[in-house]
C-alpha cells in the first residue's frame, strides 16, 4: 500500500470523522472533498444491520488483484469487528474493468449465484480461489459452494444482469472512480448515502483507524 493511498483513505474519513464530530464547521480552506451521495436499493447485497451507524459500499472486480488482496486480507477481520458487531452497514457493487476479459462473466455469475441464495458464498469464492477465472475458475467456485451449473449456466447465458451491471459500471464513473476496489463510506441522509470516497486496497489498521474516528471511539 503506497503512503499516497494511505493518505487518501485517512484524509476522506476523517472528513467524515471530523464532521461527525459535533465540533464547529471547518474553514472552507480545511474542508475535506465534498462528499458522495449514492441512491441505494433495497435489494443490495449487504451484511450486517439496515440501521448501522455507518455503511461501506465496494466496488468490486472479481479479476483485480487488489480486490482479492482486500478480500484475503482485509474483510474477514471488518466483518468481524464492524459487521457483525452492528457498527456497519457492508455493500458491494460489482464494477468490471474493461481490460479484464472475465471480470464481466464473474459478476454475471455471482448475480445468478443470488438466485441460489448464495451471493456471498460466490463472491468469496471467486475472489479467493487459485483457479483463473478464464480457465474454468468460475464453474470451481461454483461447484465449490454447491451451485447447480446447469442452472447458473442457463442464468448467465440469459444474461439476466447485464444492466445490474451496467447501471453499477455507469454510477461508479459518475462519482469518479478510476478503479478496483473503490469504497463509498459514511452515513444514510435523506434516504441516500452520503460519504466519501476512497480508492486502493488498504489494509485493515488503516479502516480500524478511520472507523473508529468515525464512531467516537478510543
Amino acid at each position: 500500500m503506497s503512503r499516497r493511498r494511505s493518505a487518501l483513505l485517512a484524509a476522506a474519513l476523517l472528513a467524515l470523522a471530523s464532521g461527525a464530530s459535533g465540533g464547529a464547521p471547518a474553514e472552507p480552506a480545511d474542508a475535506g472533498p465534498p462528499p458522495v451521495r449514492l441512491k441505494l436499493d433495497e435489494k443490495e447485497f449487504s451484511l450486517g444491520r439496515t440501521d448501522a451507524p455507518i455503511t461501506m459500499v465496494e466496488f468490486t472486480d472479481y479479476q483485480c488483484p487488489y480486490c482479492r488482496a482486500f478480500q484475503a486480507q482485509t474483510f474477514a477481520q471488518l466483518k468481524a469487528h464492524y459487521i457483525d458487531t452492528g457498527k456497519l452497514r457492508f455493500i458491494v457493487r460489482d464494477l468490471p474493468l474493461e481490460f479484464h476479459s472475465s471480470a464481466r462473466p464473474a459478476a454475471e455469475a455471482a448475480h445468478c449465484a443470488a438466485e441460489q441464495g448464495k451471493f456471498w458464498e460466490m463472491h468469496h469464492a471467486l475472489l479467493t480461489s487459485k483457479d483463473p477465472l478464464a480457465s474454468g475458475g468460475i464453474d470451481k467456485s461454483a461447484a465449490a459452494v454447491g451451485l447447480d451449473l446447469a442452472r447458473l449456466h442457463a442464468c448467465m447465458g440469459a444474461a439476466r444482469y447485464e444492466g445490474i451491471i451496467a447501471r453499477n459500471s455507469a454510477t461508479a464513473s459518475m462519482i469518479g472512480i478510476h478503479g478496483t476496489p473503490a469504497f463509498v463510506i459514511g452515513r444514510m441522509a435523506h434516504g441516500q448515502l452520503e460519504g466519501q470516497l476512497a480508492e486502493g486496497a488498504f489494509p485493515y489498521s488503516e479502516f480500524d483507524g478511520a472507523l473508529k474516528e468515525m464512531l467516537g471511539e478510543p
